[in-house]
């Protein structure tokens, strides 16, 4: 065995060896944190202040981005001018009473024209729609409500003549948006504000203004009103000529008893280090007073608005908020040294004294049994144990490797009884290969049954083809056929409706009443005749399927216009009056033009059929639903309506009603073809209705229309 003499690898000098460099670190360590926790410290009081200029900066930022917002959302709104409805301007002004009620510093909003487009729009030289708070409501719940909102429509054009109107003014050369220094609006609302206006072009050419307005006093109550600590103030500047623009009671630093009356950059302030401050962005800084005060400035310049938000406190207070005692460091420090050294005392009693005892142990082993003090540290025990269960299983492996050699000489025996067992296996495997053949034999068999089945079935598969064929044909028989009747029939009809308007204007020319009447039932009947005609050939082809769909991209809006222009004549007729509510975001869809057209003339022809002297409702909305856009028509009548029987009949295409429907002698095939439409388009139609209130037609189409096969 080799001898181990240096000294200098034994457990109990490098026990004293990292209790010296323990203390010696711990000693850095303290005065070292002593340092770096005087600085952060400071740095940590600091911060706050500079966490609480940004954060409310960023919030006066967060405010004008929604008056930004409100803008573009008003700027949707001009479209409403350009429908063919009753009081449009009453609708605008109401949306722009809505546009108000969500934040409370948005004072107003308002849209303003320039000559050419007031008269296109109002026949007037200008035009000024203005909707704005009542301001003797500010501190009310009913401040932000769209039903006290006060309405302005102003008719004369002086807001575009006078550069002063910044509002107006500013927007008259760029479509970018533009904000307005802080005004007194002496003509409108008489209140002083700042605005956010954009400029409407069309093709390059100026039209006018869009714009919401933000209520200073609201604007500036949260800063003015801010406070943290007994000395901690804020104030807003304008960093391109230094006026304060909100007011501080606080004179210690700062001197604006009222708003846009003290200026930083003049001399008579009497520090030169405010105009750094105003013009960058100041983590913090310390100055002092006209009194020999210290004091902590944090400045944050806004994104949008040329202003900057600066706070601050007596330095004094920011410090007393947060004090260290060095004293606790110190003790603490001792405390952990102590504990070490009573660590190295007490594993010196229970680790190194036991440790020796073990050397021993292992050199005479195994007839040295070690003796360990029950105090030593459990590991010792444990491997004192383990040292003394070795012993025991050397000797006891000795034995078994003894009797292991008796068992060798038994196995060698019983081998010649295991190979009779291996041959009797290899009779077996010879009678399970034999069984294997007739299974493969049998599977053969069935393999040419499986043949001829799919023969038959390829056979079964030839007549489904020609009967498809025969079918075909027929189809294309009956198509053919109803084309050319559809022809025929319709070339007399329109010749029938022709003599009859000619006979009409010579019974009325020869003044002969009498026969004038009959004639228009003679015309009448032979308009609903042709309609007639029209819709069972629309039929035969959905029934053949050889309807197609021509799909087009296209907007609503204009398609509402066309087709309540073309069903005007008829409410006339009746006289009904047709509603027509349209969701600011309609948008567009991609579907069959032609279709969804007469599809919603076929619903206003019917609305209008069974009213008379009442209100027919089109609402027009667009809704996604499982992430589909969909376009919903609502179309609502205040006539006879319709039982449930009527209903469950409403969509067959040749079913009659017994009730006063049938009155009107026409079938409802022309409500067949419309769902026959909307399901061809991948949409539907519902309806809802009492007997005796009215019914609702609910047509529904996918936004983008994809053709569905049948």
């Amino acid at each position: 065995m080799t001898n181990i003499n240096n000294k200098a690898l034994n457990i109990k000098f490098i026990l004293w060896f990292f209790l010296i460099v323990i203390t010696i670190a711990l000693l850095s360590i303290t005065i070292i944190s002593m340092k770096q926790q005087t600085k952060l410290q400071n740095e940590l009081v600091y911060s706050q202040l500079q966490h609480i200029t940004t954060s409310f900066a960023q919030r006066l930022d967060k405010e004008i981005e929604l008056a930004q917002d409100s803008v573009r959302r008003l700027k949707e709104y001009i479209s409403i001018l350009e429908l063919n409805v009753e009081e449009k301007v009453t609708f605008l002004q109401n949306m722009m009473a809505n546009n108000l009620q969500f934040n409370n510093n948005h004072y107003s909003n308002y849209i303003a024209f320039e000559a050419n487009k007031s008269n296109k729009y109002f026949k007037q030289r200008g035009k000024l729609l203005l909707a704005h708070k009542n301001i003797s409501l500010l501190d009310t719940v009913r401040y932000n409500k769209p039903q006290h909102v006060i309405h302005k429509s102003i008719n004369t054009i002086n807001y575009a003549n006078d550069p002063r109107q910044s509002w107006y003014y500013l927007s008259k050369h760029t479509p970018d948006m533009q904000i307005t220094p802080i005004y007194f609006d002496k003509d409108y609302t008489k209140t002083t504000l700042i605005s956010i206006s954009q400029g409407l072009y069309e093709y390059q050419t100026f039209e006018g203004v869009v714009g919401v307005s933000i209520l200073i006093d609201t604007f500036f109550e949260d800063v003015e009103n801010k406070r943290f600590g007994d000395t901690g103030y804020m104030l807003l500047v304008d960093y391109n000529e230094g006026i304060v623009l909100s007011t501080t009671n606080d004179t210690r630093l700062v001197n604006a008893p009222e708003r846009q009356i003290t200026n930083l950059y003049t001399k008579d302030t009497g520090k030169s280090f405010w105009k750094n401050v105003i013009n960058e962005d100041t983590p913090y800084l310390e100055v002092k007073n006209t009194d020999g005060e210290f004091y902590t400035l944090s400045s944050k310049k806004l994104r949008i608005l040329p202003w900057t938000l600066i706070s601050y406190q007596k330095t004094s207070e920011l410090k007393n908020s947060s004090k260290f005692n060095f004293v606790y460091l110190i003790i603490l420090v001792g405390f952990i040294f102590l504990l070490l050294l009573i660590l190295m005392l007490i594993l010196f009693k229970l680790l190194v004294s036991p440790l020796k005892i073990l050397q021993q142990s292992v050199k005479n082993f195994p007839k040295y049994n070690p003796n360990i003090s029950p105090r030593a540290v459990v590991e010792l025990q444990i491997l004192a144990i383990n040292i003394k269960t070795i012993a025991i299983k050397v000797i006891k492996v000795n034995q078994e490797k003894n009797e292991c050699i008796k068992r060798l000489q038994n196995t060698l025996a019983t081998n010649s009884e295991q190979e009779k067992q291996l041959a009797q296996c290899q009779s077996k495997l010879v009678k399970l290969q034999n069984k294997t053949k007739v299974f493969q034999t049998d599977l053969e068999k069935s393999n040419l049954e499986i043949q001829k089945a799919r023969v038959k079935i390829q056979k079964y598969k030839l007549d489904s083809k020609r009967a498809k064929v025969q079918t075909r044909t027929a189809d294309q028989t009956k198509t053919q056929f109803l084309a050319n009747m559809g022809l025929e029939l319709r070339t007399p009809m329109n010749a029938i409706i022709g003599y009859t308007e000619m006979l009409q204007e010579d019974a009325k020319e020869l003044d002969q009443n009498d026969f004038l009447l009959d004639l228009q039932k003679v015309h009448g009947a032979s308009f609903h005749l042709l309609d007639l005609i029209n819709n069972l050939f629309d039929m035969s082809q959905i029934e053949s399927s050889q309807l197609g769909l021509y799909l087009e991209t296209f907007d609503i809006a204009p398609i509402i216009q066309d087709v309540v222009a073309t069903v005007s004549p008829l409410l006339e007729k009746r006289s009904n009056i047709l509603k027509v509510s349209c969701d600011s975001a309609l948008g567009t869809m991609s579907a069959d033009l032609t279709k969804v057209r007469q599809n919603l003339i076929n619903l206003l022809s019917n609305a209008n059929k069974f009213s008379k002297q009442s209100t027919i409702s089109l609402d027009i909305s667009r809704e996604s639903i499982d992430r589909v856009d969909w376009i919903i028509f609502h179309v609502l009548d205040q006539g006879i309506g319709m039982t449930e029987e009527q209903i469950d009949k409403l969509f067959q295409a040749f079913a009659q009603f017994d009730m006063e429907l049938s009155s009107t002698g026409n079938a409802n095939l022309s409500l067949a073809i419309t769902k026959q439409f909307c399901q061809i388009m991948g949409g539907d139609i519902f309806v809802e209705s009492q007997f005796g209130q009215g019914s609702t037609f609910i047509m529904r189409l996918p936004a983008n229309v994809t053709p569905v096969e049948k």
